[in-house]
């Protein structure tokens, strides 16, 4: 199945970090949102992302829907 985008968010701070751009339209940078993003972006492998690795102002970048956040899982070795 294709993403569904459903929004679009415009970088507005000189340079800023695809996994914070995940936390503020998520919620959460985990369970692929940052893969997501960058599937609905291909272009940002080529054009927005400089040498420092960050997303340059005034970039557009479509907004898929998040998947499913899975359940935490907490490992107690001790049980």
């Amino acid at each position: 199945m294709g993403l569904v985008i459903i929004g679009h968010y415009r970088v507005t701070e000189p340079e800023e970090r695809l996994d914070r751009i995940a936390k503020a339209l998520y919620g959460f940078e985990g369970n692929r949102a940052v893969e997501r993003l960058l599937e609905a972006n291909p272009e940002l492998a080529d054009t927005a992302f400089g040498p420092t690795g960050f997303v340059t102002f005034g970039t557009i970048l479509a907004v898929p829907e998040p998947l499913e956040a899975e359940a935490e899982q907490i490992v107690r070795p001790w049980l």
